[in-house]
């Protein structure tokens, strides 16, 4: 290698044939010093090896130069972190001092020093025995290629540079854009919260103010009546509390999939009786269930390794919201089709329907469609279903046409 095939000077000293430094390289730079890391002179310039003919016989760098600014210590570590100081080195034989910078050369281990004798008085030079030809002469074509050399460094530096700020920009964008998401989500957050919270509060208040003030009037049935309201009250606002703690936990990569073994159907046939309950929708659901599986018989018992709390999350929201968002006593139809690898979950309602709009935001935190109207909702619901079916490795899709119904796919890996 050699100049010619225009690398830095950092490159070339770090190639293996460092040792010894061409012959254009001393004649740039005559007062080269070369030490390692016991500080000890590996090379030195031409002109240094003619000023002090033992500098390479005691090679201790401190029995030869002491430094005068930067104001370091004279150890290697120490050299070593100033590449970008203006180094002042003075001989402790004739006291001329040397100005320059330091090169650090990582594959040699080494510092390359890089300067000149400063002198300010012309006469000064006899008496440390140089003459002007020991200064670099600069030949036109060596000038030539260092220029060619700095300005491609100045072009690699300017590029990444760009690059950088390129980056960082589009970092700052995102940044940008995220904590507006964040404003918005807390603002919808606010504004859910406190209305969920008013009614069933109001609830609370209303009947324990009841209680307290006719409990003596009242008969048993009107206490129950009371009592019940309150324990719903305190239900719908722990499920929107335990909602919003299932979101956080996702968000914060604190929810994971625990899969276990358990029976689907028998599963299914449970949680369809539990919101028929709650939802007052009794046989309002048409559960169909399909084996593409030779080798799985209908009524034999047939197990799944997914996570059941996460399952109950995914089917409890779409049911619910199918009944919920279905006008009239239509039948919502649910559908579990079993293959070799998946188990998939269709629920379709004849409800009002998803616009086009709507759906680019669905699965987002506190949003809800435009034409639910009074019809009550948190917007977490499709929030949490999309979160379990990610932790699940699954898939979830859905066709909707507004005021004609809506149905979601969602398939889930067996294993």
């Amino acid at each position: 290698m050699n100049f010619s095939e225009n690398v830095t000077i950092a490159e070339y000293v770090s190639t293996p044939d460092f040792a010894p430094l061409p012959d254009v390289f001393a004649t740039i730079f005559p007062f080269y010093i070369v030490i390692n890391r016991d500080l000890e002179i590996v090379h030195v310039g031409p002109i240094l090896k003619r000023l002090y003919p033992d500098i390479l016989s005691c090679k201790n760098f401190e029995e030869h130069f002491i430094i005068k600014r930067p104001n370091v210590e004279a150890n290697f570590d120490n050299i070593r972190a100033h590449p970008r100081s203006l180094f002042l080195i003075e001989s402790c034989h004739n006291g001329m001092q040397l100005k320059g910078q330091i090169v650090f050369v990582d594959y040699e281990e080494v510092i390359l020093f890089l300067g000149s004798p400063w002198i300010t008085d012309p006469t000064a030079m006899t008496d440390f025995k140089l003459k002007v030809s020991d200064f670099a002469l600069h030949d036109p074509l060596a000038d030539f290629l260092f220029l060619l050399q700095a300005q491609n460094t100045s072009l690699k530096d300017s590029k990444r540079l760009a690059d950088k700020l390129a980056k960082q920009k589009i970092e700052i964008r995102k940044a940008l854009i995220k904590e507006k998401e964040l404003n918005e989500l807390k603002t919808r957050f606010i504004t859910t919260a406190s209305h969920e919270f008013r009614t069933p509060l109001g609830i609370i208040s209303s009947s324990t103010g009841l209680l307290e003030d006719y409990d003596h009037k009242l008969d048993r049935p009107k206490k129950l009546k009371h009592w019940q309201r309150i324990q719903s009250a305190v239900k719908h606002m722990t499920t929107l509390l335990e909602d919003i703690l299932l979101i956080y936990q996702t968000d914060a990569g604190k929810l994971e999939c625990k899969r276990s073994s358990f029976d689907p159907i028998a599963f299914c046939h449970e949680l369809i009786e539990e919101i028929e309950i709650s939802s007052n929708a009794e046989g309002r659901f048409n559960l169909t269930i399909t084996y593409t599986d030779a080798n799985i018989c209908a009524g034999e018992e047939f197990l799944v390794f997914m996570d059941i709390k996460l399952v109950r999350q995914i089917l409890t929201n779409l049911l619910s919201n199918a009944i919920k968002y279905t006008l009239g006593d239509s039948q919502v139809q649910f559908d579990i089709i079993f293959t070799t690898k998946l188990v998939t979950f269709q629920i379709a309602d004849r409800g009002i329907g998803i616009s086009t709009e709507d759906r680019v935001r669905l699965f987002q935190s506190f949003h809800r469609g435009d034409n639910v109207n009074n019809i009550p909702g948190t917007g977490l619901g499709l929030s949490i279903v999309k979160r379990c079916v990610d932790l699940h490795g699954g898939t979830i899709d859905l066709t909707s046409e507004v005021d004609v119904g809506t149905t979601f796919i969602v398939n889930l890996p067996l294993n």
